[in-house]
This record gives structure tokens, sequence and C-alpha cells, in this order.
């Protein structure tokens, strides 16, 4: 096998797993230590990964960080929403975040009454479809990218409203935290998390062992978390040491949402 086609398997693993030991370059590639780090060098030099001890990882400007517009629905997704619609009461006051995955909850939140507060365009668009809901849009500056609104007026609106629960959405997930690529999304999640009696953070599996540049909170700022696969066993029990509710999707649901779609 050539060099350039080594480095393109090794950035391709790297995308999807965030960083990459000597071994299993040895293993996946059946090279010699030797050559894995000749091929480590390379990519350095390109300035396309950052070499750590025994092996290398993305710099933060190339994690798979996937933007608002471009995200998929996924079956995964879908039983994180059902899962956490089951946790919202009939009369309560809800702040949701923008995110691909709170959003599907409309799909399953069915005849309750609830009041919703949100900074996203999508969930008042969708939300506003029912009759027993009251949906509140926050004001702020519009950010086109992830279609919602931020900003210094978006964070003193915040001030005013003291909610039952918050569903927030996450970037990165890890034992030090959940982190996000966007300094405005960080800030505005943080006061979200102040403004909430309960905070539920719906998170695939893609979004666990990620860290970002600005850090929204630490794990223990989150009461329940509500992800479709099993956990890496470092940050489960750093969940547990928090005293978060861990609630796990299991296969069984997801082959029924899979015969639904």
């Amino acid at each position: 096998m050539y060099q350039e086609q080594r480095l393109s398997l090794i950035k391709k693993y790297l995308v999807s797993n965030e960083s990459i030991t000597l071994e299993q370059i040895c293993e996946m590639l059946s090279v010699s230590k030797d050559t894995a780090r000749r091929d480590l060098v390379k990519l350095e030099e390109r300035e396309e990964i950052i070499r750590i001890k025994g092996g290398a990882t993305l710099p933060s400007t190339n994690r798979s960080f996937i933007e608002y517009k471009e995200r998929v629905t996924t079956v995964g997704k879908e039983c994180i929403a059902q899962r956490a619609s089951l946790l919202i009461r009939n009369q309560s006051d809800l702040l949701m975040d923008t995110s691909s995955t709170v959003a599907l909850i409309a799909k399953f939140i069915g005849n309750k009454k609830v009041n919703i507060i949100t900074n996203s365009i999508d969930m008042v668009d969708l939300f506003g479809e029912f009759d027993d809901i009251q949906t509140f849009m926050l004001p702020g500056k519009f950010n086109r990218k992830n279609r919602n609104l931020v900003g210094p007026r978006t964070l003193e609106t915040l001030n005013d409203f003291k909610v039952d629960q918050l569903f927030l959405g996450a970037c990165g997930i890890s034992t030090e935290g959940i982190t996000s690529p966007d300094e405005e999304e960080a800030f505005l999640k943080k006061k979200m998390i102040s403004c909430a009696r309960q905070v539920i953070l719906l998170a695939d599996h893609s979004k666990f062992e990620k860290s970002f540049l600005h850090k929204v909170c630490e794990l223990k700022d989150i009461d329940v978390i509500v992800t479709d696969q099993q956990l890496d066993e470092n940050v489960k029990k750093k969940i547990i040491e928090n005293n978060i509710l861990l609630i796990v999707t299991d296969e069984e649901e997801r082959g029924e949402m899979n015969e639904k779609n």
C-alpha cells in the first residue's frame, strides 16, 4: 500500500474516532511502528494532525462538528427524542435549545399542555402547530448557520425566565464536561442551564469523547443524559459519580423505530 493511501485511511479513522495510537495504525494497515511513525510525521508536516504520546489526534478545527443545517435525522436520534418526551410533565414550562435531536421531540410530545421557550426558528415552527402548546421566541441576532437567535439580548431576556426543564443539545461531551466549537453558542447554553430546575441533555453516541474549545458546563451541571448507545466506561463512571440519571435507548426500541420508518 502506498503512503498516500495509508495517510488517507489514518485521516478517515481520525474523523470518526478523534485519536489513534501507533498500535492501532500497525494493526489496521499491517505496517511496522517505524512506518506508522513516518506516516504521522508526514501528516504533522501538513498540519493535518497533532502528534501526541503514542499516537495522534486531530486539531480542534478539523474535528467532525457538523453544522446544524447539515445534520440528519437518524433512528438513534428519534429514539432519544421519544424517550426524552416521556420526561415532560403536563402543564410544565420548558426551555429548548437549538438541536436537531431536541427538535424531534415534536414528533412524540402528543397532546401535553406546556409552554415552550426557545431561540430556534425551526422549533417555533414545529411546536407552533400544536393547539395546546404556547411557544415563546427569544429575541436576538439571527444566526443563519444554526437558524436561531443569539447575542446579548437573548442572554438578557433569559433572566426573565425560570423553567421546569431544559432540553439541551451537545456538540462535545467528555469527562471534562460539555463543550462547543462556537463561543456564542457556549455562552447561551450556559445561560440556559442557569434558568432551569432540571437539565436534560440529549446526545447520540457520536457526541461523546469529543472536546471543543469553549466550555459550556461541568458534567455535574447536568441532571439527565439520554443517549442511544452504551458509553465508554470512563465517561459512564464520571456520570455515575455526579449522580446523573443516564438513560440509554436499547436495541429493541431502535428496531421498532426502524419498522415505523
